[in-house]
């Protein structure tokens, strides 16, 4: 695996909001032991709890707008342009022996739906569909009755399958769907390896629907999640970007 990528994911998850809490925490905790380093134990219980309660509260939607705002769904003489449909999988579970619906959470269900709806909109056009698990996604497809459905289970992430897709696809439009919030990253990965993506968000999260009420000011583990999956996507964005100005690091355009 490339070194890049390895640091990436091993120092990524310690600018999760969740991770920032969790060290604070430890921190507090190891300052605690000793008698002369309170002031510090406050310090950094109260930061923990300053960054807690913004991540599981407020701080999700401003960081996802910009996200989510980038890509609106392509008007239908766009999509007809498309010759295939291209779905990005998120978390499947390895576990083979679970039951179909335990095999995958909401977030891969919401993408999955969204690719099967535009499949039976376009007919004719095939699903692929790329990442971890595609294949056992594909067989779901196919029980639900849809035909043409290719699977390719060996990318890991985001810039492999637009390696494998440029094999596949190139110079051929597709409709790209996944994740309102992760189609700035896949759209640029995409585009930089020579592909022709078109943008299709499968669904929006950040959006809110009503005005402020009680319930929002209480913490809700689920904002605490998308606070960690907006600060992935942007850590994301910032290493492909700061990689394109490393003068050794070689990439599809040279």
């Amino acid at each position: 695996m490339d070194l890049p990528f390895v640091l990436k994911k091993c120092v990524e998850v310690l600018f999760y909001p969740s991770g920032i809490v969790f060290i604070l925490l430890l921190l507090a905790l190891f300052s605690s032991l000793s008698r002369i380093r309170r002031s510090q134990t406050r310090l950094f219980l109260s930061l923990a709890l300053v960054i807690f309660y913004l991540s599981a509260t407020f701080l999700p939607e401003p960081l996802l707008r910009p996200l989510e705002g980038r890509y609106p769904v392509p008007p239908p003489e766009e999509m007809k342009r498309a010759r295939a449909i291209v779905l990005l999988p998120a978390y499947i579970s390895p576990r083979a022996k679970v039951s179909v619906l335990d095999r995958f959470g909401g977030e891969t269900a919401k993408r999955l739906l969204a690719a099967l709806m535009l499949q039976k909109r376009l007919p004719g056009r095939p699903l692929i569909i790329v990442g971890t698990g595609a294949g056992y996604l594909a067989e779901v497809a196919k029980r639900l009755g849809y035909e043409k459905v290719l699977p390719y289970d060996e990318a890991p992430d985001t810039i492999s399958s637009a390696k494998i897709l440029k094999r596949k696809l190139y110079g051929r439009p597709f409709l790209l769907v996944t994740a309102a919030y992760h189609l700035p990253r896949a759209v640029y990965l995409f585009r930089r390896e020579g592909l022709e993506p078109i943008p299709y968000p499968a669904y929006r999260i950040g959006r809110r629907e009503h005005g402020i009420t009680f319930r929002d000011f209480w913490p809700d583990p689920v904002n605490l999640f998308y606070a960690d999956v907006a600060v992935h996507e942007y850590l994301g964005l910032a290493f492909y970007h700061f990689l394109e100005h490393i003068p050794f690091h070689k990439t599809s355009k040279e």
